[in-house]
C-alpha cells in the first residue's frame, strides 16, 4: 500500500509540474545526456586506469602512454561537457523559476481576494522564491542527477561483473540498504521541511513590514523591540534548520559507514585476490573505483532524498494556493455610459460563523449620473461596501448589480471593474515614474491625455516643477511627493480611465481646502457622465453630493443632507 500510495503522489505531482516542465523539456534531456555521459567517463576511467598500470608494470611504455593520452582526453572532454552542462542548466533554472513563478503570480492574481488576503505578504514571497526554487532545483539538478546516478550504476556493475562477479553481487547487495534507510527517515525529513519554511516565512514577513513602516518605528521608539523580536524569530528558525541538520547529519553519518564498510569489503577483497595473483594491481585500483561508483549511486540518492522531500514540501505549500478560489470572472460588460447601482436585500460577513453581519440585508439604489457621499465611523462597512462592488468580495446573502440605462441588470464580478475607476484610501502609488502611475488608469495614455488629467486633478502645477516632470522617479508609496501630491496623482489616474462607475474612498482628506475645491468640481463634472459614489468626511465635499448616505449598525439610511451638515458643524463647536 505504501508503494502504491509513493507511484500516486508521483503521478499526481508529473501531471502537476508537466505544463511548466514541457517547454524546457528539449533542454532537460540535453542536460540529462550530458550528466549521463559525465557519469560514463567515470568508468571509463577506472578502466583506462587499468590498463596504463598494468602496461607501465609490464614495462609496456608505449602502450601506457597511449592509455594515458586516452585518459587526458576523456577528462579534458568530461571537463568541456561539465562546463557545458553547467551553462544550459543555469539558464534552464532561471527560466524554469521564473515560469512557475509565473504561474502562481498569475493565479494569484485571479484568486478571491478574501481567502488570499489571510496569507501574510512575507508568506506569499517566501512561497513564490524560497519554494519555487526547491522544486527547479530538483527539476533541473536532482533528477538528472539521479538518472546519471542509475546510469553510473549500471555501467560501473556491468564493467565490476566482468573482472569480479562475487565482488559486485557484494557491492551491489550493499547499496540499496543505505536507500531503503534514507526512506525511513523521509516522512520525519518532510515535517522538518514544512517547518523550516514556515518560519523562514514568519521571519520574512516581520522584516518586510518592519521596513515598510520605518515611520512608526522611530515614532514610538520601537527599535529595540524590533531587534529583539527578530533575533527571536531567528532563534525559532534557527531551531528547526538544527533539527533538520541534525537528522540529515544521522542519516549521512550511518550511510557513510555503509559505504566505507562497502569499499574497506572491497580493498580486502582485492588485497587477497592480488595476493594469490588472481589479479593484477591495475585490477584492484579498477576495483576500488569501480565499487566506489557501484555503491556511490546509492549514496548520492539517499542523500537526494532530503532535496526532493524538500521539494515535496514546496510542492505542498504552492498546491495550497492553487485551492484557494478562483474569482468569477464571466459575464458582459456592454459600453455603457449610464450605469447605476442597485443592493438589493444584501448582507456580509466575513466570519463563517455569521454571528454578526457588517451589512445587514441593505437595500439602496443609486441613480446613472448620480453623485452620492457615504458617511458613517470606523468600522460600520463603508469598506466592505466598496469591497461589494469591486468584486473583491461577494454577498453572503441578497444581491449586488449594475443597471445599464434601459434597467438592464447585470451581476458584479470580475469583469465588471471595467465599469469602475478608484481612488482608494492613503497612499497607492507604485515606485517608478509618475507616467508609469498614471498609465495604470490607462495603459495606452497619450502625454496630451495625461497632462489633462493631471491638470483636472490640480497637479499639473508641481509636476511641472519637478526635474523631469511626469518621468520623475518616485519611491515606494510615493516616496519623494507629499501626501496631497500623491492623492493627486491617483485621482488623475482615476480620470485616465473614464469609466461610468467612479469610487473615491477620502480621495481629498490630505488636500487644504482650497486645492480640495477645485478638485471637487473636477470629480463633478467628471461625474457628470459617471455615477459617482464618495466616502468622506469632508464638508467641502458632501456639499456637493446630491444625497448622503450613512451606515450604521449593518443598515444604511438616507440621511438628510441640510441635518447631517449641521449636526457636523455642531460637533466642531464642541
Amino acid at each position: 500500500m505504501i508503494i502504491q500510495d509513493e507511484i500516486k503522489k508521483g503521478i499526481v505531482f508529473v501531471r502537476w509540474i508537466k505544463p511548466d516542465v514541457l517547454p524546457f523539456l528539449p533542454r532537460l534531456i540535453v542536460i540529462l545526456l550530458i550528466t549521463s555521459t559525465g557519469a560514463l567517463f567515470g568508468v571509463a576511467n577506472a578502466i583506462l586506469s587499468k590498463h596504463m598500470i598494468d602496461y607501465a608494470i609490464a614495462g609496456e611504455l608505449a602502450y601506457a602512454g597511449m592509455a594515458g593520452a586516452a585518459l587526458g582526453g576523456a577528462i579534458l572532454l568530461n571537463i568541456m561537457l561539465s562546463i557545458a552542462g553547467s551553462l544550459l542548466s543555469v539558464r534552464v533554472s532561471e527560466g524554469f523559476s521564473n515560469a512557475l513563478r509565473q504561474r502562481f503570480f498569475k493565479r494569484m492574481m485571479v484568486t478571491e481576494w478574501l481567502p488570499l488576503s489571510n496569507y501574510h505578504s512575507g508568506d506569499l514571497m517566501t512561497r513564490l522564491t524560497s519554494d519555487v526554487n526547491n522544486i527547479s532545483s530538483c527539476i533541473i539538478s536532482v533528477i538528472p542527477g539521479i538518472v546519471a546516478l542509475g546510469v553510473q550504476l549500471v555501467g560501473s556493475f556491468v564493467t565490476l561483473l566482468y573482472y569480479e562477479p562475487r565482488l559486485a553481487v557484494i557491492a551491489f547487495i550493499l547499496g540499496p540498504s543505505t536507500v531503503l534507510f534514507s526512506r525511513i527517515w523521509g516522512r520525519k525529513m518532510k515535517n522538518l521541511n514544512h517547518k523550516v519554511q514556515e518560519s523562514e516565512s514568519i521571519y520574512r514577513s516581520f522584516i518586510q513590514e518592519a521596513i515598510q513602516n520605518f515611520i512608526i518605528t522611530k515614532a514610538f521608539r520601537l527599535e529595540n523591540r524590533n531587534t529583539d523580536t527578530l533575533q527571536g524569530l531567528h532563534q525559532n528558525r534557527m531551531k528547526w534548520v538544527i533539527q533538520r541538520n541534525k537528522t540529515t547529519l544521522s542519516a549521512n553519518t550511518i550511510i557513510s559507514l555503509g559505504y566505507w564498510t562497502g569499499y574497506l569489503v572491497a580493498f580486502g577483497w582485492g588485497i587477497v585476490r592480488l595476493s594469490q595473483k588472481a589479479i593484477s594491481y591495475g585490477t584492484l585500483t579498477a576495483f576500488l573505483t569501480l565499487v566506489q561508483q557501484v555503491q556511490g549511486p546509492f549514496v548520492s540518492l539517499a542523500r537526494a532524498f532530503p532535496q526532493i522531500i524538500a521539494m515535496l514540501a514546496s510542492t505542498e505549500r504552492l498546491q495550497e494556493l492553487e485551492k484557494i478560489q478562483m474569482e468569477r470572472r464571466e459575464g458582459q460588460v456592454p459600453q455603457e455610459k449610464d450605469v447605476g447601482i442597485r443592493f438589493r436585500q444584501v448582507s456580509f460577513y466575513y466570519s463563517d460563523e455569521k454571528e454578526k453581519p457588517v451589512l445587514d440585508k441593505i437595500s439602496v439604489d443609486i441613480a446613472p449620473g448620480e453623485m452620492v457621499a457615504l458617511v458613517g465611523s470606523s468600522g460600520v462597512g463603508k469598506t466592505t461596501l466598496i469591497r461589494l462592488l469591486l468584486a473583491l468580495v461577494r454577498p453572503s446573502d441578497g444581491e449586488v448589480y449594475f443597471t445599464d440605462a434601459i434597467g438592464r441588470k447585470y451581476e458584479i464580478t470580475a469583469v465588471t471593474r471595467d465599469w469602475i475607476t478608484y481612488v482608494p484610501q492613503g497612499n497607492t502609488l507604485f515606485s517608478g515614474t509618475i507616467a508609469d502611475n498614471l498609465r495604470s488608469g490607462k495603459l495606452s495614455a497619450t502625454a496630451e491625455e495625461m497632462e489633462t488629467a493631471l491638470q483636472a486633478a490640480c497637479a499639473l502645477d508641481f509636476i511641472q516643477e519637478l526635474p523631469h516632470g511626469v518621468n520623475t522617479v518616485i519611491g515606494e508609496d510615493g516616496h519623494g511627493l507629499s501626501e496631497g501630491q500623491a492623492q493627486r496623482i491617483a485621482i488623475a489616474r482615476a480620470f485616465l480611465k473614464k469609466a461610468p462607475v467612479m469610487i473615491l474612498d477620502e480621495a481629498t482628506s490630505a488636500l487644504d481646502m482650497e486645492t480640495e475645491l477645485e478638485v471637487l468640481k473636477a470629480i463633478q463634472n467628471f461625474s457628470s457622465r459617471s455615477t459617482c459614489l464618495l466616502i468622506t468626511h469632508r464638508q467641502t465635499a458632501l456639499k456637493m453630493c446630491s444625497r448622503i448616505l450613512k451606515i450604521d449598525n449593518g443598515n444604511v439610511f438616507v440621511e438628510s443632507k441640510l441635518k447631517y451638515l449641521r449636526q457636523e458643524e455642531d460637533h466642531k463647536e464642541e
